[in-house]
Order: C-alpha cells, then structure tokens, then sequence
C-alpha cells in the first residue's frame, strides 16, 4: 500500500509577541516555524500503519522553499520512504485551492492508495485542502480521524472520527481514501545514525510545469473568501446572587450574568482641563487615593 503524508510548514504560536514588538526585525524576519500539529498527527499514523505492515510505502509531500526539507528529512529519518517537494518562485501566499491542485497533480503522478494531511492548519485554518484533493481525485474523504487501521484482505481503513464532546464514530472506507487527522501528533525522536543517513537521502523537486500545471490554471482561482465568522467567547462561571434582592431583580441579574456591564466615558476638552478631569475622575472612583499622613 502506498501512502502519501502532506505536510505543511506554519508559524509557531508560541511566539513572544513583547519580544517581537520591541525588536521589528526579529518580528518580521525571525518567526520561529515548526511542522504543522495536525501533519504531525498524520504523519505518525502513517508510521504505525506501516509498523504493522512490510508492504507500506509511505511518501512525504510538501510545498515551499528548500527550508521545509527539513521536515521531510526528519520524516525520512522516522521510517518514511521517499521525500517530494514542489516549490517554484511564485509560491507566495498561496490559497487552499492552489495548494489541493499541487497536491493533487504530485498525487497523480507517483500514485497513492491513501493520502494523509491534517484537517486544519495553526495559521489559516481553513480545512479545505483535505476534502478539494478528494474531489479532484474522485476519492471518500473521512474528516476528524484519530486512529487508522489497514485490513490488507478487504483493501480497506477502519477509522475513528472524534466527532465533538468526547463522542467517537467508528467507520469502514474504502481505499483509495483521503483522511484528514485531528490532532497534535507527538512524533518519536530518530536515532543519530537514521539523521546523518536522512542529510544524504534524495528529495525529488517537482514544478508545476512537472505536474501538467500551467501558470495560468494555478492562478485561475475560482475561490473567494466571502466573510468572517468569529468564534463567541466560552461561557463564564457567574458570581453567586444576592439572596437579599427580591425574586424579580435576581431573575434581572441572571439573566446578566451577574456581571455588570463596562460604561464609558468621552472626555472632551483641552490637555489641561482632560488632565484635571481624569485626575478628579480617578479620586472619585476610588483608584486615586491620598497619602497616609506621618
């Protein structure tokens, strides 16, 4: 069985914003990258996969610049067999669509009975990559997979799917399949000896113009971004009610949440008459308050 992992290069989130902030250089030009969780979750039941089968050949794929062949030397140095990276000069800020129509042309050309990418990226998120190689190909998709088991004798995966609150949906597909996988994986550290021979392992570089696409096609993007729901903020814990307001004023206070709301308030004027203001503002409230005597 042939495997093909997809994996994508991301910023860490973990960045320090102060220190950014107070260094712009630093900011713009030393963001620190990792492996996307969600591949490296991917990438690590493709390894088991092939753990408890001789006849699995697991391919990395990915798309940037000769940086990223770090990920697919470190998956080399795990148990991957093979490494292919597609890069050309315009690969800059790249939409979802053009990513699947790469990934699907490499696909085409070196074959797959299972293709493996995490279902969303840490930075656009947009979960669309999986579900567009799977239309291009004509394959199933199976979105939101935990585990993967391969049954040689039906020629078939069978899956877990974490379908939300600690629920999980157990489901037979058959191959060829794409799956997108949840989660953080937490890949095994490779031996010294598998990272040297990893440097010296073969990457194969493929263009669009190696993949039957021209410039033209990879441009002609029929997606558009429409608009932007943000997500609400989680539910907080309310303070307990005032037992001594009648029935009426707890039910108004419930159904606030218990939390008064923020006021605000322009100040308007000169510099010297906002400064006089804030200053009487801040005694009245309390934040201002005057030195204790000797």
């Amino acid at each position: 069985m042939k495997i093909i992992v997809c994996l994508k290069e991301v910023v860490d989130p973990t960045l320090n914003i102060d220190f950014g902030l107070t260094n712009n250089v630093v900011f713009r030009e030393g963001l620190p990258l990792k492996l996307n969780p969600a591949d490296a979750a991917a990438l690590s039941l493709a390894l088991g996969i092939k753990n408890g089968s001789s006849s699995v050949e697991i391919t990395l794929v990915s798309i940037g610049p000769e940086r990223v062949e770090h990920y697919l030397r470190n998956g080399l140095a795990l148990g991957a067999d093979k490494a292919v990276r597609t890069s050309d000069d315009g690969f800059i800020g790249l939409s979802p669509w053009q990513k699947a129509r790469l990934l699907t042309g490499v696909i085409k050309l070196l074959g797959a009975d299972l293709v493996l990418a995490g279902l969303r990226s840490l930075d656009t998120a947009s979960g669309q990559v999986g579900p567009l190689i799977a239309g291009w190909l004509d394959w199933p998709c199976v979105g939101g997979v935990v585990s993967v088991e391969f049954d040689g004798q039906r020629n078939s995966i069978t899956l877990v799917k974490d379908i939300g609150r600690g629920e999980r949906e157990k489901i037979s597909c058959p191959l060829p399949a794409v799956v997108t996988v949840k989660g953080e994986g937490k890949l095994p550290y490779a031996s010294l000896d598998k990272l040297i021979e990893s440097k010296y392992s073969k990457i194969t570089l493929l263009s669009p113009a190696d993949l039957a696409i021209s410039e033209a096609e990879l441009r002609s993007d029929p997606t558009r971004i429409t608009g932007l729901v943000f997500p609400r903020p989680a539910l907080r814990n309310a303070p307990p009610l005032d037992s001594s307001l009648p029935a009426f004023d707890r039910i108004l206070q419930l159904l606030a949440g218990g939390i008064a709301r923020r006021k605000g308030l322009v100040l308007e004027g000169s510099g010297e008459e906002l400064a006089e203001r804030l200053f009487q503002l801040l005694k009245a409230e309390g934040v201002l308050r005057p030195a204790a005597g000797p």
